[in-house]
């Protein structure tokens, strides 16, 4: 290697080892619960932006889904940002039954986004909402139409 290119690669090199430094940085400053989660569904990813807030925590992964996370680290909000989101998070974050319901109608596998709080889930699907009550179990479509589980 020439001296030319030891000096062109130098400045390269320290571009490459700063941004690593600062989106470990990043990394860090999220709570362990939530890294663990974002390890679990989408391994292997980077994170593009944290913000914590008095209601909970917010992560975008670089080019992929936006989370939201309650102050105590349970998610309320995962958007695919117009991509499916993995069939795992539906399977191990949905209540079975509303899981066995899309799995019926072959739809568990298109879901763009779910919410959550303490009364109802809501999936956002490629061409309809499904908002699932837990208390009663009930299903019901933005037509009207409601289906028990």
């Amino acid at each position: 290697m020439t001296r030319l290119e030891k000096l062109t690669l130098l400045p390269l090199l320290v571009i490459l080892l700063f941004m690593g430094a600062c989106s470990n940085n990043e990394w860090d400053e999220i709570p362990t619960p939530i890294t663990s989660f974002i390890e679990q569904y989408y391994p292997g990813s980077g994170v593009k932006s944290f913000s914590q807030n008095d209601s909970g925590y917010k992560v975008k992964i670089t080019n992929g889904a936006s989370l939201s996370f309650d102050t105590e680290y349970s998610w309320t909000f995962i958007d695919g940002n117009g991509v499916r989101l993995p069939e795992v998070i539906v399977y191990n974050q949905l209540p079975p039954a509303l899981f066995n319901y899309l799995q019926g109608i072959e739809q568990q596998a298109d879901v763009y986004a779910m919410s959550r709080d303490k009364t109802y889930y809501k999936l956002t699907m490629h061409d309809t909402i499904i908002i699932y009550e837990i208390s009663t179990g009930k299903i019901s479509y933005p037509d009207g139409k409601t289906l028990d589980t």
